[in-house]
């Protein structure tokens, strides 16, 4: 079977013209804490959105954070200590913006081309800047393709 970590969906920025954002994604690594609000067993579709729904909630009770230190979270949400070094790369990738033709999700694009990155954590900062992050989490390979 193929085992794969996450997949972003980046999109052109309402915000800021010529940028790509964080639009979706979906997590499917490896999990440190496992924090459940239902009762019952969930198949593994639904672990998986469970656990992106809860790191997109810690992203966004960190960013409240810093802007309201006093925001309270809610008993079953992450905290930081919870998450694998591959869950802290998908929280980190939340926060990146891209220019059109900068780095691999701006390059994708700008040159309407997937590329494959084998060897994740060896590429070259300015294409793949996020190659050092990729090697904490002991990502290796990364495809990015237009859609």
């Amino acid at each position: 079977s193929i085992q794969w970590s996450y997949a972003i969906f980046w999109s052109i920025s309402a915000t800021q013209p010529g940028a790509l954002e964080w639009r979706e994604g979906y997590y499917n690594g490896d999990i440190k804490t496992r924090k459940t609000v239902q009762s019952g067993e969930l198949n593994a579709d639904e672990l998986g959105l469970q656990r992106s729904d809860q790191l997109r909630e810690l992203y966004g009770s960190l960013l409240l954070g810093e802007t309201n230190p006093q925001a309270k979270r809610p008993t079953a949400a992450l905290s930081p200590e919870d998450l694998t070094d591959a869950e802290w790369y998908f929280l980190v990738c939340m926060s990146f913006v891209f220019k059109i033709g900068q780095g691999l999700p701006g390059n994708t694009i700008a040159k309407n081309q997937t590329f494959w990155i084998c060897n994740a954590h060896l590429a070259d900062t300015k294409f793949f800047s996020r190659s050092i992050l990729a090697k904490s989490a002991s990502i290796q390979t990364v495809v990015c393709f237009p859609i």
